[in-house]
């Protein structure tokens, strides 16, 4: 009896200190995922439940044995109760600290790199993506790189990507082209569209009647937004604030500026990037911006979202290992100021998805030079004149979500 007591006992600590190591843990990977396969999520994930469900176990065994109620004994348990709830604030703390404290985050991410010898401080902690908006959040944005009057000898097109977006038949203000491939990472196919818009000033970002960050806040469907301001085109844009998975999309996160004015504003999402919009002279811009600096820059309508897969004509996944597929919803501009609208459908059969390095590669055959995810997954949805022409789909059926906002191209 003694030597099950003792052993159950050993067990329920072992595991109170086990249990939020663990989440620990997936809170590192969660926030590097790219850094890490499915395989290791799928084992941690099961260490957690199988750990948790050990010190279930374990401490039910020790509360049927009368001794651990023994008033000998009942000072060292209250004790141990609190080492480990100590333990456990700590952990969360360090771990609060590291992941969401932006200003600590800022500060570890520019403090290692500035070191020679302790970069891989930061490339370690958090994703390629998160280092890199970071580290590159000071430098000036390139208006130049877009220029409106470039001329094209459409005799001859440098390939075949090219001839697909130039071919345009009477001054159309748009073209959809359905697009096919294989992943990087896996190889898998994908299916996907890119509404090519030739005008970018016929671009806005069009919201929810309901949207807002007010209690009762609620999105709507893609197609709801499209036919109530008339598109012609449309693509989901930012992402919004889904604590239990089952939001009704109301509340955008970050910035959304609509045609000049500060729409809304709320946290911050943790997918990296910053504000994704067009300015006054229908540029689109790509910079993690406070509010006052995305006022004075003439943002005109814009998401705050990410991460971003181009700037200023560098690949931002280039060399990263991210293999993470799913459906994805994106936005690109070339150097001639066309603007791409990119979905791939994801987790079907006729196509898995795509990730983000998938989607940087085909802005780049493009020839997009400023380019970022936008809210993908289920969220993922093209509208063309009121009719969905791709696959929403939630990894189950197809799903039409409710979304705070929606990039809509007008007449």
């Amino acid at each position: 009896m003694k030597k099950r007591f003792d052993y159950s006992k050993t067990l329920t600590i072992f595991n109170l200190f086990l249990v939020p190591l663990l989440f620990s843990f997936l809170i590192i990977i969660l926030n590097n995922y790219e850094k890490y396969n499915s395989f290791i999520k799928t084992i941690v994930v099961l260490s957690i439940l199988i750990s948790f469900v050990i010190l279930i176990m374990s401490f039910t065994c020790l509360v049927k044995e009368k001794r651990v109620f023994n008033r000998n004994h009942l000072s060292k348990k209250v004790q141990l109760i609190i080492g480990v709830m100590l333990f456990t604030i700590e952990v969360f703390t360090i771990i609060n600290y590291v992941y969401y404290n932006d200003s600590f985050k800022k500060w570890l991410i520019k403090t290692s790199y500035e070191s020679i010898n302790h970069k891989q401080i930061a490339t370690s902690l958090y994703s390629d993506y998160i280092v890199k908006n970071v580290v590159n959040e000071d430098k000036e944005y390139k208006e130049e790189l877009i220029n409106f009057d470039v001329d094209y000898d459409i005799s001859l097109y440098a390939n075949k990507y090219e001839e697909e977006i130039l071919t345009r038949e009477n001054d159309e203000l748009y073209k959809i082209i359905k697009i096919t491939g294989t992943t990087i990472s896996s190889g898998s196919n994908y299916v996907g569209y890119i509404a090519v818009i030739y005008d970018p000033s016929h671009i806005k970002l069009a919201k929810s009647s309901g949207a807002g960050t007010f209690v009762g806040s609620y999105g709507e469907t893609l197609a709801t937004i499209a036919k109530k301001n008339n598109a012609l085109v449309a693509i989901n844009a930012g992402g919004f604030f889904d604590p239990n998975w089952n939001s009704n999309g109301g509340i955008p996160h970050g910035d959304v500026f609509i045609n000049g004015i500060l729409d809304s504003t709320f946290k911050r999402s943790d997918f990296g990037g910053g504000i994704i919009g067009f300015n006054n002279d229908n540029r689109l811009v790509l910079k993690r911006m406070t509010t006052e600096e995305s006022i004075n820059m003439g943002i005109r309508d814009a998401v705050d979202w990410g991460p971003y897969l181009i700037v200023d004509g560098v690949n931002q996944f280039e060399n990263s290992n991210t293999s993470w597929e799913c459906a994805r919803t994106a936005i690109g501009q070339r150097e001639d100021g066309i603007v791409l609208f990119l979905v791939i459908d994801g987790l079907q059969k006729h196509s898995k998805g795509a990730s983000y390095k998938d989607l940087a590669s085909i802005f780049e055959r493009y020839g997009v030079v400023n380019a970022a995810n936008l809210d993908g997954g289920t969220s993922t949805s093209m509208v063309e004149n009121g009719k969905y022409i791709n696959s929403p789909w939630n990894g189950v059926k197809p799903t039409f979500r409710w979304f705070p906002n929606a990039w809509i191209v007008v007449p």
